[in-house]
């Protein structure tokens, strides 16, 4: 039958509150695409056309959004879970449409690899399962492995800075064979991590680990959303160099880009407006948003429909949709809920603000 694909997608996003209130992690946007839409895209260069997403927290939302984004000749089979039954848990739960070879990701997780070169790692090595794994800087809220002649032989799970042996971490995405299901209990919670690697690891059964060759990062906090559009411009963006502009770029059909300045990594999608005499760098700015003049927005991501009027200034900053930021404004390191409007002469520092929240001029 071929490899299929499962992907994760049901978790509730709670460390990028309040974002993930009106949008389901996985479909939060990343350079043009959705979370998730990194994923598909990778499965189906590689050839894989049959894929299942487990979800829970607003599958309606995701159910719509990825049914809009996904290639033409992926079929797409959704599992919505009811109670959160584990990540192993819910694999179980779509066993019945498994009977070969399979890969597990996670749709909430920025992951672009090359899939056709870890099937072949895994296959190359008889493997019943290999996990991708990747390096980061930072691994103390994450699962570190130690890596053998090709085998992982330890594991450890959000290590103290003592603790840390190893910067390779788990990049949630395992190639699997169908037989290690029966590892796997019916109608209880269980858990990759904490529950099925250490059962195969008692019984003998070796876990392979592959270092990926791609980009990953767990976007869980806004500030890893801001650096995840970053990154993917850099990889997929064109350099452009002119009297206005320096950097990498994704640019979709905007108008009146000539007057203003412009700094990559940067995306700018379709129908925006933006006026003269400021600077954008570093940021994602999305469908309908328009800018006015003398505007500065900095490592920033401003999503659809959204107005930023003249005078005002936007770093490190998310600004949901249909929002309004009134003139001379200073937004900084803060999260503003969609449909909400601030004041002109408004300061916000450090908060998320939701649309209950009222702000004043100060």
């Amino acid at each position: 039958m071929g490899v299929k694909a499962v992907l994760m997608a049901g978790g509730k996003g709670t460390r990028l509150r309040p974002i993930t209130y009106s949008i389901p992690k996985p479909l939060v946007p990343i350079a043009g695409r959705p979370c998730i839409g990194y994923s598909l895209d990778a499965y189906s260069r590689a050839g894989i056309n049959d894929v299942i997403i487990t979800t829970g927290y607003k599958f309606e939302s995701l159910i719509t959004g990825v049914l809009e984004y996904k290639d033409q000749h992926q079929n797409i089979l959704f599992s919505v879970e009811k109670e959160p039954a584990g990540t192993a848990g819910g694999i179980k739960l779509v066993s019945r449409f498994i009977d070969d070879t399979f890969i597990v990701g996670s749709g909430d997780v920025l992951a672009d690899f090359d899939i056709k070169e870890i099937l072949e790692f895994h296959r190359n090595s008889k493997a019943k399962i290999t996990i991708v794994l990747s390096e980061v800087e930072d691994p103390s809220q994450m699962g570190i492995v130690e890596l053998k002649n090709g085998k992982i032989v330890r594991f450890l799970e959000k290590p103290s800075k003592e603790e840390i042996f190893s910067n390779l971490v788990n990049a949630g995405i395992y190639v699997i064979e169908p037989e290690i299901l029966d590892e796997i209990p019916d109608g209880s919670q269980f858990d990759f991590s904490k529950d099925l690697f250490p059962k195969l690891m008692k019984k003998g059964i070796d876990i392979y680990g592959y270092k990926g060759n791609g980009t990953w990062l767990d976007t869980g906090r806004p500030k890893d959303m801001i650096r995840a559009n970053q990154i993917m411009v850099e990889k997929y963006g064109k350099t452009i160099n002119s009297e206005n502009t320096e950097g990498k770029f994704i640019i979709r059909n905007s108008e009146n880009l000539k007057n203003t300045k412009l700094v990559g990594p940067t995306f700018i999608s379709e129908k925006v407006k933006i006026g003269e005499g400021g600077t954008i760098r570093g940021s994602a700015i999305y469908n309908n948003v328009e800018i006015g003049e003398n505007v500065d927005i900095e490592d920033s991501i401003i999503m659809e429909c959204s107005r930023v009027r003249s005078g005002s200034k936007v770093y490190k900053s998310v600004l949901m949709r249909n929002t309004t930021i009134g003139s001379d404004c200073i937004i900084h390191e803060s999260v503003i809920s969609p449909d909400l409007s601030l004041q002109s002469g408004s300061r916000v520092y450090n908060v998320a603000l939701s649309s209950d929240q009222m702000v004043n001029d100060s």
